[in-house]
């Protein structure tokens, strides 16, 4: 487990998908109060998460963060071989888990959370598609959680930018699983998200075009 305090660290956060944010528009096809936004870019308004291609840029940085909590680790499992008193403990998978706490400034993680929002959006059709200014290069939609989470384009990606700007670290396609709000005697104070993903991160020298590479079927 690695903690970092907010001041010693910058956090950035987009979708894994290339071309699509998040919007807080209702999908009216489906009645969600999220939707997908194909083409548009960090000027567009109204939009909760932006696209991978943004990456890390001031309007993708997560701001009044207080604390971060990085753990990395593994899925182990014990297997019993007859005639063998020495169990093997074989890993599984690697897993990742992020708890994030800042200053409530806004509702964009209990918008995700609570409306359908926790697992990013995706396009059938892959993640390497480019989407024209009118997403008509895509179908798309918010994942619902009944999708199978084996593609590129599947969560959020996260991007742990130490100070110095020496090393970043890249948490692919994670999800939410985890959000709480602190209460006091005056009012909403702090909220804390909670990711995992089981995708091995990117490790980075400095902010280079690395982090906005796609991830490949191999990673996951």
């Amino acid at each position: 487990m690695t903690y970092f305090l907010g001041k010693d660290v910058d956090l950035y956060w987009t979708t894994e998908a290339s071309g699509l944010s998040i919007s807080g528009t209702m999908d009216t096809t489906v009645g969600d109060s999220l939707s997908g936004a194909a083409g548009m870019t960090s000027a567009s308004t109204g939009l909760l998460v932006l696209e991978r291609d943004d990456g890390i840029h001031t309007s993708t940085k997560l701001t009044d963060v207080t604390g971060i909590d990085f753990t990395p680790g593994a899925t182990n499992e014990d297997i019993s071989y007859m005639g063998q008193n020495t169990n093997l403990s074989a890993q599984i998978k690697h897993e990742f888990s992020l708890s994030v706490t800042k200053k409530k400034n806004d509702t964009i993680w209990d918008q995700l959370f609570n409306g359908r929002g926790r697992d990013g959006c995706y396009s059938i059709s892959g993640s390497t598609v480019v989407a024209d200014a009118t997403g008509s290069a895509y179908t798309y939609k918010v994942h619902d959680g009944l999708t199978t989470s084996r593609m590129q384009n599947f969560g959020y990606r996260l991007y742990l930018v130490l100070k110095d700007g020496s090393e970043v670290f890249v948490i692919r396609n994670c999800c939410m699983t985890g959000h709480t709000v602190t209460l006091n005697a005056d009012g909403t104070q702090e909220e804390t998200a909670e990711f995992y993903s089981y995708v091995k991160p990117l490790i980075v020298s400095g902010s280079t075009d690395t982090v906005n590479a796609v991830t490949t079927m191999a990673d996951i």
